[in-house]
């Protein structure tokens, strides 16, 4: 009888509604597709930056290519990282239309590629940068709207934390944050093909490289084109160009994380080369003080700073104008160069490298002589790197090993 009773109240019975909340707000969803929408249209302005084709002399069977990263509108490889950085941020609502700024500590180029992306959808920007950095790389951020804040080198990530937490802005954190921005996953059959450097190399090249050589700063553009590689299991071996004092050579060929482990790095501090390597004291903890993974890389080669700093010279003199980390980029390629010349001369072999600014941007450093004297005076300063860059323009022309013959002729204790 209950029963039937329940069934003739049951059509009179109005279920309680329960209101549903959104995580996200109309007006803001808008916001985010219109802003991701601008940064896609961004990238299809971008297009392919151009391949560079070097075959040197001294050495017949291998050709370099070049990605010249100084043809994007920052002229810089951080512009493609920054578009990277700020969309993984808008996706997952970690930069919406109420942050007040977006925070940034910074040795200069993921800076002013930042301060562009921010300044293309509306976001202020703020690059916390060491109180020594050169005056061209100051004016390249302001160029593109962002506000600088000069501190101590080594209070730049500390600094940059603090300021948006303090103002209610996002700490973009690029060393932390580059391994969850560069792509690792593709786009298949949709509209936009995938953004990863190695793709367009791919795809300019129309064959596989035997090698991809590149340096580390914060580890998230070797570290992206590593895993690409190691996922569609292609024969292209990647290689680390470090610095002289940076840890990442032990962190990749030694498996060494703490600067408590006696790194060969930790035995000396010199000048570094700019926007390269690690050389903080704290330990390289992967998704915290670096994206560098290491296990997608092959072979890592450590060149000495004052190397690097004539091999500025010496791109310039062949007719490109690119700065320190495409000079370390080349000089590992010469090295690579010399050793496929002993071991299989009859093959060709293909190296793909990538310029990441121009030389302009380091006319008040590295192209200063009087700068260069003092910073590498334990190596001989101007002479020491006269030094060098004949030893590599022998090799260059005659295929010499510049290497092993600068390290005996050149003054200072490596």
């Amino acid at each position: 009888m209950k029963f039937l009773v329940f069934l003739i109240l049951l059509p009179f019975i109005v279920p309680t509604k329960i209101p549903a909340e959104k995580s996200i707000t109309e007006k803001e969803a808008n916001w985010r597709r219109g802003a991701i929408k601008k940064l896609w249209d961004e990238r299809k302005r971008m297009g392919h930056t151009p391949l560079i084709k070097y075959q040197p002399p001294g050495f017949p069977h291998t050709i370099i290519y070049m990605k010249n990263e100084t043809a994007t509108p920052t002229r810089n490889l951080k512009h493609r990282f920054a578009w990277a950085l700020l969309l993984w941020a808008i996706t997952e609502g970690k930069v919406t239309s109420r942050t007040s700024a977006i925070y940034e500590a910074t040795s200069g180029n993921t800076g002013s590629a930042e301060a562009y992306m921010c300044r293309l959808v509306g976001v202020k920007y703020v690059a916390v940068v060491s109180d020594s950095l050169e005056l061209e790389k100051v004016r390249q951020i302001e160029k593109f709207g962002g506000k600088v804040l000069k501190v101590p080198a080594k209070l730049r990530n500390e600094e940059a934390q603090k300021i948006a937490e303090k103002n209610h802005g996002f700490f973009m954190n690029q060393f932390a944050n580059a391994e969850k921005a560069e792509e690792f996953h593709e786009s298949g059959n949709a509209r936009h093909e995938s953004s990863n450097v190695f793709h367009e190399i791919l795809v300019q090249l129309k064959r596989v490289p035997d090698y991809f050589i590149h340096a580390a700063g914060t580890g998230g553009t070797i570290s992206s084109v590593g895993r690409y590689i190691v996922r569609y299991a292609l024969s292209t071996r990647v290689i680390l160009s470090d610095a002289q004092f940076s840890r990442f050579y032990d962190y990749v060929i030694r498996n060494k994380f703490s600067s408590s482990e006696n790194n060969e790095s930790d035995k000396h501090s010199g000048p570094g080369v700019a926007g390269t390597g690690y050389e903080s004291k704290k330990d390289i903890v992967l998704g915290n003080t670096t994206s560098l993974v290491r296990d997608v890389i092959s072979e890592a080669v450590k060149i000495p700073d004052i190397a690097t700093a004539a091999g500025i010279r010496v791109l310039s003199e062949m007719g490109f104008e690119f700065g320190p980390s495409t000079a370390l980029n080349f000089l590992v390629a010469l090295v690579k160069a010399q050793q496929h010349e002993k071991r299989d001369p009859w093959k060709t072999q293909i190296l793909t490298t990538l310029a990441n600014d121009p030389a302009d941007f380091y006319t008040s450093t590295y192209l200063n002589n009087t700068w260069l004297d003092r910073k590498f005076e334990e190596f001989g300063g101007f002479g020491g790197m006269k030094c060098w860059r004949a030893q590599i323009i022998k090799a260059i022309n005659y295929g010499a090993d510049f290497y092993k013959s600068g390290l005996k002729n050149c003054p200072g204790d490596y």
